[in-house]
């Protein structure tokens, strides 16, 4: 016995039950094109009826524009902040793009990440790693915006939605230090994440601007694990006096693991033995078990203005302006730290 295999239903069978002709089929699953309510109305019944849905790929070989917007970010961002993800894909869907994740393990993988996105046609990308002057120039050649999120570029057509990372680490340099903190830790991300050396360099710097010239660093890779390990390093063996009082991590994950370890494995208390501060405010921080200050990015508007920017130079073709989006943090007072309440900078 021979099975014929069931034909999909086209656009022209849409037109013959309808009666209108294939033109109008297309225009009825386009939004505010020149139909009446009535016409397009009868076109998606019959299209119901039918089991008829447009062809995007086939659509695409005529406008020449997939609806596919490429998303570049590491396992890191996927682990600790998956919200973002979440607050990408439906900003981008709100401007009419269908995310497509492009994933890498390191930060030193974008370019491939993108060589990949561009290959299945993408209209543009949003790139939460960081790229290349050439990498850029290659999506430039392909006539394929790039927005860069959370990353910074001296390219001069570099189009940039970020946090504030440097004004919100000094903000904490200085409440820290007003509190009275003198003797500080640093844990840094890993020595090729761009995020973790803006926020590290800004709270340093502002230390030394304060007379904190001596810093204990212990480099980290942005997991809960090193964030434990770091805290056995630097808190145990040490007298008292010469502890450091506060504990900086560029991420919230490591913070909460120099928490445990201070707390229940070398019995110090939080924080009146050692302050502890993280940077994203992830979910977890905020737990009663850990109550975790911290400096929370606003994700949700930076998503929205960075699929803004890209459906604007998708629909405009990519313009050659640079331009830069730095958007303020804000510093999250909880449990884990000594701050003096509404302490000035000083």
């Amino acid at each position: 016995m021979v099975r014929r295999k069931l034909k999909a239903p086209t656009s022209y069978d849409v037109a013959r039950q309808a009666a209108v002709s294939q033109a109008v089929v297309s225009r009825a699953f386009q939004t505010g094109s020149p139909i009446s309510p009535e016409t397009r109305a009868r076109v998606l019944a019959c299209a119901t009826a039918l089991g008829y849905q447009p062809n995007a790929v086939a659509r695409s070989l005529i406008t020449k524009r997939s609806g596919l917007a490429g998303v570049l970010l590491t396992e890191a961002t996927q682990r600790d902040t998956p919200d973002l993800l979440i607050l990408l894909a439906q900003a981008l869907l709100a401007q009419g793009l269908q995310p497509l994740l492009f994933p890498c393990q390191r930060e030193s993988e974008g370019g491939g990440a993108l060589d990949k996105a561009l290959s299945f046609g993408v209209d543009g990308v949003v790139s939460c790693v960081g790229l290349s002057h050439s990498d850029l120039a290659r999506a430039r050649v392909r006539q394929r915006p790039v927005v860069l999120f959370n990353r910074h570029s001296d390219d001069l057509h570099a189009v940039e939605v970020a946090c504030d990372h440097a004004s919100a680490a000094q903000l904490l340099a200085s409440r820290l230090f007003a509190a009275g903190h003198r003797r500080f830790a640093v844990v840094t991300g890993p020595s090729d994440g761009p995020v973790s050396t803006l926020r590290v360099d800004s709270f340093l710097a502002r230390l030394a601007e304060l007379g904190i010239e001596e810093v204990i660093q212990y480099e980290g890779d942005y997991r809960y694990e090193s964030g434990h390990t770091a805290a056995m390093r630097l808190l145990s063996g040490t007298p008292s006096s010469q502890r450091p009082e506060v504990v900086f991590c560029a991420n919230d994950a490591m913070a909460l693991g120099v928490l445990d370890a201070a707390r229940f494995a070398l019995m110090l208390r939080v924080p009146s033995d050692v302050s502890v501060v993280g940077f994203d405010d992830i979910p977890a921080g905020r737990r009663p078990t850990y109550l975790l200050t911290t400096v929370s990015q606003p994700f949700e508007a930076m998503a929205r203005m960075a699929a803004a920017l890209l459906r604007q130079r998708v629909d405009e073709a990519p313009a050659d302006a640079a331009q830069r989006e730095l958007l303020a943090g804000t510093l999250i007072e909880r449990g884990s730290t000594q701050l003096l309440p509404d302490s000035p900078s000083r």
